[in-house]
């Protein structure tokens, strides 16, 4: 008489893509599964234990003790059997015995089964997916200890698979967002590179209108300068002085231009080491022809032979800021003093300590209104008539002072003038040597 196959149980089709949806089928093998087995084979006194899976066409053995096969045919499982009745333990004591197995190929032929117990594994939605089983090569039975035990184990395995999964899924999510991630982090690369090219923009902006302020301030010099040629053309001497103011705005015209070219490719500032008073009397034509007739232009300069570290064209322009911002607030008439002094700063919060060259500009102006004066470094800031300033020339001063390791302070109050000095770090001074005769 032939084997005769376990029926499928009702709503089969669920109950496998229950067991599908797990996701342990084919899986390697995982030693809390092989603890099971081990359990199972010495609690029930029996020489082999499985985790068995009845999937669509075969049973697949999670964990394996006394096998050495990972798989059946589902025609041959006696776990199809025995998940037909997932509330019970399935016990064939003697398989020879049993219409329903004594011409299975399992008990004709290796491994001899004989005697068969197994637990169903039942999932949250109440399918069986498989039995913890144990089986001998001899006609036996279980003890009721051994049957509860038996249950216990196949609730444990349920456990598992399903902690399984949720560790499964916890690890993918964890995956996907790790990749999510690292697209996050390449996002925000890419949208702070966009951010600093913005700013590189706004800079250049900035810069290009701030020295665009500053050229019209050279242009100024040199307009005054041109005047005065052509009103004394036949005063040869003065003709030359003048020439040379002007010649002295190109040049310093032709340092703003270097200097926004600089900017436009992102090179380093053109550093280094000046002598400021030095500087200062190179400027001095310039100055006084951009202050004009009508103001009294003055000199203090105190610190003799002491050099910072600077671009000369910042320098250049931020003086001659300040000297065009002054004159402008005296209007018709008045006095304007450019002094230089070397002092020591120590236990400054703005200022690091150590030496500063101090570069003051001090103007007999109205001075400036406090809430004013609040907001007088601040980008695109002007009291100026729309159309007659961009804002930018002292925010471009104190940027200047800031790259030379100072600052800018400000001392100012309506009818008592204005003191804007530059702390520019003093890297020492240079002694002069009589060259031998």
């Amino acid at each position: 008489m032939p084997h005769i196959p376990a029926p499928f149980p009702p709503s089969e089709d669920e109950r496998a893509l229950s067991l599908e949806h797990l996701g342990v089928l084919d899986s390697a093998p995982e030693k809390e599964f092989d603890d099971i087995v081990m359990l199972a084979s010495t609690l029930c006194d029996v020489p082999v234990a499985l985790v068995s899976l009845v999937d669509r066409e075969r049973q697949w053995f999670k964990a394996c003790v006394g096998l050495d096969v990972r798989e059946t045919h589902r025609d041959l499982a006696f776990c199809a059997h025995a998940i037909l009745a997932p509330a019970d333990v399935l016990i064939v004591e003697d398989a020879k015995l049993d219409s329903r197995f004594q011409n299975s190929a399992l008990v004709l032929g290796p491994p001899h089964i004989r005697f068969y117990a197994g637990a169903p594994i039942i999932d949250d939605t109440g399918h069986a997916l498989g039995t913890v089983c144990v089986i001998d090569t001899k006609p036996r039975t279980l003890t009721e200890q051994q049957r509860t035990a038996l249950l216990a184990l196949a609730r444990q395995t349920s456990s598992l698979l399903q902690l399984r999964l949720l560790r499964h899924q916890r690890e993918y999510r964890a995956e996907i967002l790790e990749k999510e991630l690292a697209q996050a982090k390449v996002l925000n690369q890419l949208t702070e590179e966009s951010l600093h090219h913005a700013r590189r923009i706004s800079s250049l902006g900035m810069v290009t209108a701030s020295i665009a302020h500053d050229f019209n301030n050279i242009l100024q010099a040199l307009s005054a300068s041109l005047q005065m040629i052509r009103l004394r053309a036949r005063r040869p001497g003065d003709v030359e002085q003048f020439s040379d103011t002007g010649l002295q705005a190109v040049d310093q015209g032709r340092q703003l231009v270097s200097h926004l070219l600089s900017s436009v490719r992102l090179d380093s500032p053109n550093l280094v080491c000046l002598d400021v008073n030095a500087r200062l009397e190179e400027m001095r034509d310039v100055l006084l022809r951009t202050a004009t007739e009508s103001i009294e232009l003055a000199f203090d300069l105190s610190a003799p032979n002491t050099v910072v570290m600077c671009e000369e064209a910042q320098l250049n322009a931020a003086v001659l800021n300040l000297l065009t911002n002054a004159r402008d607030a005296l209007g018709a008439a008045g006095r304007i003093c450019i002094s230089t002094r070397l002092v020591w700063v120590e236990g400054d919060v703005a200022l690091a300590g150590g030496n500063y060259v101090v570069l003051s500009v001090t103007d007999t102006g109205p001075g400036i209104p406090g809430d004013l004066a609040a907001k007088i470094f601040e980008p695109f800031f002007t009291t100026k008539e729309r159309g007659k300033g961009t804002g930018l020339g002292l925010s471009q001063v104190r940027e200047f002072a800031e790259n030379a390791g100072g600052t800018v302070m400000v001392d100012t109050a309506p009818d008592k003038g204005t003191v804007v000095s530059l702390y520019l770090k003093s890297l020492g001074r240079i002694d002069s040597e009589a060259n031998p005769t």
